[in-house]
This record gives C-alpha cells, sequence and structure tokens, in this order.
C-alpha cells in the first residue's frame, strides 16, 4: 500500500510540473510591460503579474523594460492549464527567455523577472495552475 501512495504521488508531481514548452514563438509586439504579441499563438499576458497602466509614465517604463528585453526574440511559453485565456483572449502564461542555442532557460523566468526589476507586483490567482512562490 505505501509503494501505491509513493507511485501517485510521482504521478500527481509528473502531471503538476511546468511545462516550459507548451509554446514556442518570438515576441512581434509589445501593448504594455504584461502583454505581448508572440508569433503563431497571439496574445500573451504574463499569468500572476500585474503593473501599472500604460498610459501612466510607470506603466511605460514597465512597457519599455519589457520591449528591451523580449521584442523579437525567442520565448518559450507555460499556458495555464487551468483558465488558457483571460476575458482579452490572451495566452495566460509563465515565460521563459530562451538560451544561445535556442532552447528554453527556467532561470529566465520573465515574470519573474518583470517583477524583481520593480515593474510590477505578484498577484497569485488561485484560479491559475502557477504558484509564484516557486518561481
Amino acid at each position: 500500500m505505501k509503494k501505491m501512495v509513493i507511485i501517485i504521488l510521482f504521478m500527481i508531481t509528473l502531471t503538476s510540473s511546468s511545462h516550459p514548452e507548451e509554446a514556442v514563438g518570438s515576441v512581434t509586439r509589445i501593448m504594455d510591460g504584461t502583454t505581448f504579441e508572440v508569433s503563431d499563438l497571439g496574445c500573451v499576458r504574463l499569468a500572476d503579474v500585474v503593473s501599472d497602466n500604460a498610459n501612466t509614465l510607470f506603466g511605460v517604463k514597465a512597457r519599455e523594460f519589457t520591449r528591451d528585453n523580449l521584442m523579437g526574440t525567442q520565448v518559450f511559453l507555460d499556458i495555464d492549464n487551468k483558465t488558457g485565456q483571460d476575458k482579452s483572449g490572451c495566452w495566460l502564461c509563465v515565460v521563459y527567455k530562451a538560451n544561445a542555442n535556442g532552447t528554453a532557460n527556467q532561470k529566465k523566468n520573465f515574470n519573474k523577472m518583470f517583477v524583481d526589476a520593480g515593474y510590477g507586483f505578484i498577484r497569485d490567482d488561485p484560479a491559475t495552475e502557477f504558484d509564484p512562490a516557486k518561481w
């Protein structure tokens, strides 16, 4: 019985882990600090991250940070499997930057980078699969 419990826990861990390669594409347009377009996917929003409105001075700086770090670069996306898209039709994702060799770099979690740079803050949405405390 004990072995069965361990096996079940292991399988749950495997299915709940992040998958930073659910989608891959290049960032083609920046809307604001937390929202941008990715080729072959469309609108992407940073999951569990909020920032100032794009029309404020701080919002402009947040958009510039995202532009400087993501525009034209390849990103790997872990798409939220619980909610998928928000009410605006943007995919809720944890975004990873690519390594020089084109593979996902799990140490370059852009959601975390954005917050750590001071352009937004974490708002853990219980409706998503993500846990920002594990970033």
